[in-house]
């Protein structure tokens, strides 16, 4: 059985399920976990200790980029979105790298995505952002539904639901279900208030995104502070009509109810490696589609975000 090199770097919230995920695969891993603090790795190695390994593994824990094994298999980068390009940079200044998967919100500074972009390609590395919803069987089920004579009418209305953090996710599904098109947003439903984000550091927006496609589809993001109803996804197609609850799992279509499932970050991490080191396929968005929808996300969220605050900021720092 060939034993495959993974590193995860960043272990917090996120990194930490990333890593239960990978101990799901049915690859032979050898996993190094990166984490600068104690805290974190500590956290990593009981949430690791608390899930049943399939497959052979062998895992350590170390607290910087160049203990890492010279040659990379598949890596995982989960830290926060201020740090990622350096990161991207050192880690491929010590190892080669043949798989990279990044989080999203992948930079906060603009300049920072052709820079990697190009790295990337001189570094011959396949990279992937995790957008997961594109994995999901509930947006499989309705892509396979949608009528393309007809315009994806797309809605997600909730409250605190964070907008700046989160919206990435809506945007890369609804470009999957509209087979990829470029798009445009309005910012102007924005309320002119910047907010701290729960974590240090980053900041939070309310109010309404309007994004469109050049085919006239359309996709309404709404976070609002002030609003009591169950936050779920609307679709209109032509006759179809969609209505995902992801926390109930139940699919609405056409008036008839099916039962869904939304899984947890854990549950798909080990299922995606053992694709992408099999096959070298992977069923996430590229980094160079993902950086051009990021690249119009993040210009008009800025532009918003200087026009609130009177700055002339080059750096967004939502994550």
């Amino acid at each position: 059985m060939t034993l495959y090199n993974i590193a995860i770097i960043g272990t917090g919230q996120l990194g930490s399920r990333h890593l239960q995920g990978l101990k799901t695969a049915s690859s032979a891993l050898t996993i190094t976990v990166v984490d600068s603090s104690d805290e974190s790795l500590k956290i990593a190695k009981e949430r690791y200790n608390a899930v049943d390994e399939i497959g052979e593994k062998t895992i350590q824990y170390v607290k910087n980029i160049e203990s890492l094994p010279a040659q990379l298999d598949l890596v995982i980068i989960a830290t926060n979105s201020k740090s990622r390009a350096l990161i991207v940079k050192r880690l491929l200044t010590h190892s080669s790298v043949k798989y990279l998967i990044l989080e999203k919100v992948l930079f906060t500074q603009l300049s920072d995505y052709e820079e990697i972009g190009v790295l990337l390609k001189k570094k011959n590395v396949q990279c992937w952002v995790n957008c997961p919803r594109r994995m999901f069987g509930s947006y499989s089920m309705i892509k396979n539904s949608i009528d393309y004579t007809y315009p994806i009418k797309m809605k997600y209305v909730g409250k605190d639901w964070g907008l700046c953090c989160n919206a990435m996710h809506f945007i890369d599904v609804f470009m999957y279900l509209t087979q990829d098109k470029t798009f445009t947003i309005n910012t102007e439903g924005i309320e002119p208030n910047i907010y701290e984000s729960k974590r240090p550091g980053y900041i939070e927006m309310y109010g309404t995104l309007r994004i469109t496609t050049e085919s006239g589809d359309e996709l309404i993001l709404s976070c609002l502070s002030s609003i009591d109803q169950p936050t779920h996804v609307e679709i209109k197609n032509g006759l179809n009509y969609f209505a995902l609850d992801e926390t109930s799992g139940i699919l609405l279509k056409d008036g008839k109810k099916t039962k869904v499932d939304t899984p947890y970050q854990s549950q798909t991490t080990g299922i995606l490696a053992d694709i992408i080191l099999r096959t070298g396929y992977s069923p996430l968005t590229p980094y160079e589609k993902s950086a051009q929808y990021h690249k119009v996300y993040i210009q008009k969220f800025l532009e918003r975000y200087n026009e609130i605050t009177g700055e002339d900021s080059k750096e967004l720092p939502i994550t």
